[in-house]
């Protein structure tokens, strides 16, 4: 009999169930008075009625130590989990990234400074009946920097991550994903935390989609039920690749709204020179070059380029813009020379000053072979090109 009480207990524990978890002790504690065991029975209910009180929203953002720590949050109350799959719903996460290694836009920064800011007077505005921004939608491509955003708002107001995991929250079982989504907002509650919406797309579609179920809608209006319910002491983020795909609703509910893109010219030779100092790539680098053959590359995609050529560093004497320039090349034309993209890559980088040597290096290519097929390629570009201008020419009356 003891031991189902226990697993009771623990049950409604792991899963969050407040009342359930009161009914379990309240039985564990009658189970003690039949043995005769009063006062056992006293110590346990006195136990639970001593747990402190949770204070209201306002008051909990206002009184937050700013230091909360993944050990406080996971023994509190175990992460809540999908019913079926009993994956977590969410991770705990202490970002390190500080907010000097986000290379972007002044303008960008300059909000998510003032947000930050926002945040840490948040006692200040609340005494004003005046809520700080605390939901932040970021837009843009694979590898723009959303999550890098995300984590280093997180580090510079000290508090941790929930980092939502899809693969949990999303169910196969009719309601269960919306079920999921509330016992999300429910177990950050009462906690000075950022939750992150990664993928947001994925439970925040347009509810007109036709192809979707009845499914989805339920799961938007639960998500959109929650947004207005949220407590000001959290602080949702949501990152989206496809912005155009989300409910017209959604957008509202966002205090602010950043369309991150890929990094600029300066930015490029900002973030090259960044992680070159990082791998301890040293030497005299044309960083004008490389920041201008990198054109179309995420910060992620710098980031892949940065480390390969720290490797290369390791195993050889004397790297140069030259080795640089070669390892780029070969990995935006995945060690291929045959096809069309290639052709248009290495066009691309002759005209922004790449030498034929280092092209011919790159792809394994000889220089005279290279020479030719160069030559091929403009020649069929000016053909192209004039074609398209005799079709479009004005025809005389």
């Amino acid at each position: 009999m003891k031991a189902d009480l226990i697993e009771n207990l623990i049950i409604a524990h792991s899963t969050g169930d407040e009342s359930k978890f009161k009914a379990a002790v309240e039985m564990l504690a009658a189970d003690e008075e039949k043995k005769g065991n009063i006062p056992l029975a006293t110590r346990i209910r006195n136990a639970y009625s001593t747990k402190k009180k949770q204070p209201s929203a306002a008051s909990e953002f206002a009184q937050s130590s700013m230091t909360f720590s993944t050990q406080s949050f996971t023994t509190q109350s175990a992460l809540p989990r999908d019913k079926d799959s009993l994956l977590e719903l969410f991770e705990i996460m202490e970002p390190d990234v500080e907010l000097k290694d986000v290379i972007l836009p002044e303008s960008q920064l300059e909000v998510i400074q003032q947000v930050i800011n926002e945040q840490k007077n948040a006692d200040k505005f609340l005494k004003h009946n005046l809520t700080p921004a605390n939901r932040m939608l970021l837009c843009g491509p694979p590898g723009c920097g959303k999550t890098m955003t995300a984590y280093a708002i997180a580090h510079e107001l000290q508090i941790p991550v929930a980092y939502v995991r899809l693969d949990g929250l999303v169910s196969s079982y009719l309601g269960q994903t919306s079920t999921n989504l509330r016992k999300v907002f429910d177990a950050v509650r009462d906690k000075h935390i950022i939750l992150f919406l990664d993928e947001f797309d994925a439970i925040a579609k347009k509810r007109d989609d036709s192809n979707e179920l009845g499914e989805l809608k339920r799961v938007v209006t639960t998500l959109l039920q929650n947004f207005d319910n949220m407590p000001p002491n959290v602080f949702l983020i949501a990152a989206t690749n496809h912005e155009q795909l989300l409910d017209p609703a959604i957008w509202r509910r966002f205090n602010v709204t950043i369309q991150l893109g890929l990094p600029d010219v300066d930015n490029r030779k900002k973030l090259i020179e960044k992680w070159f100092r990082e791998f301890d790539i040293s030497g005299k680098f044309n960083y004008k070059i490389l920041a201008s053959i990198s054109e179309g590359l995420s910060c992620a995609n710098i980031l892949e380029w940065a480390k390969a050529c720290g490797k290369e560093n390791v195993l050889k004497k004397d790297f140069k813009t030259a080795d640089a320039t070669i390892i780029l090349i070969r990995q935006l034309t995945r060690y291929s020379s045959n096809s069309d993209d290639t052709w248009k890559i290495i066009l691309r980088m002759k005209k922004a000053g790449v030498s034929e040597k280092n092209i011919s290096n790159a792809l394994g290519v000889p220089s005279t072979t290279l020479n030719y097929q160069i030559r091929a390629h403009m020649n069929a570009g000016k053909e192209e090109g004039a074609n398209e201008r005799s079709t479009t020419a004005p025809v005389d009356p």
